[in-house]
């Protein structure tokens, strides 16, 4: 397993501000953890489900090409970093209904 973080500089209102990916050997996606600016957060995957909202398409081996200056950064991250942002959002009531929680 891989684990990347995706910043993306100025994210509208309705796009994630910060994506976290797990990619398996074939660099396909197979869990994510999308935070928004104003403070909703989406989890998809594993005990999430919505596996439909992954990505079918793999990763580049090189997540540096996924760069663009001034709008998105991506970069390998820890297993540990992925793991602590999942299991935060596991305790958190997600979306939506984040709002009234």
């Amino acid at each position: 397993m891989r684990y990347l973080l995706l910043e993306y500089d100025h994210p509208q209102e309705d796009e994630a501000k910060q994506v976290y990916s797990e990619l398996d050997r074939e660099n396909r996606e197979t869990r994510r953890v999308e935070l928004y600016p104003n403070g909703l957060w989406f989890a998809y995957g594993d005990e999430h489900g919505r596996e439909e909202a992954l990505s079918p398409d793999p990763f580049p081996e090189d997540v540096r090409t996924l760069n663009i200056p001034g709008e998105i950064s991506a970069r390998t991250i820890a297993p540990g970093v992925f793991r602590e942002v999942w299991d935060q959002a596991a305790e958190r009531p997600d979306g939506f209904m984040g709002m009234f929680f």
